[in-house]
């Protein structure tokens, strides 16, 4: 990550000189960074239950479910990203 990408980064999501093509960018940037961190840890937290479940089938079982949950929210995420992406290319004209 070079420094105008972090700069990016910590500029506030709504500013004074801010433009549609901007917010819709960074607020769609901190979203996906938002569930990508939830997913990441909710992951390895399914994953350690699964791990130290030893034998008990309803502590393995949820841990299943948890892992199942997180992989549809990857999906879901990352579709709605490309939505938005397609949305802002095509009507809006607003990725460029």
């Amino acid at each position: 990550m070079n420094t105008e990408q972090l700069q990016n980064l910590l500029t506030p999501v709504v500013s004074n000189n801010s433009t549609l093509e901007g917010l819709i960018t960074r607020a769609s940037n901190v979203y996906l960074m938002v569930a990508g961190f939830l997913a990441f840890f909710y992951l390895v937290y399914s994953g350690i239950l699964y791990i130290t479940s030893a034998g008990n089938t309803e502590q393995a079982k949820k841990a299943q479910t948890g892992l199942i949950n997180v992989i549809i929210g990857i999906v879901i995420v990352s579709l709605s990203y490309v939505i938005v992406r397609t949305v802002g290319t095509f009507a809006i004209g607003l990725v460029k």
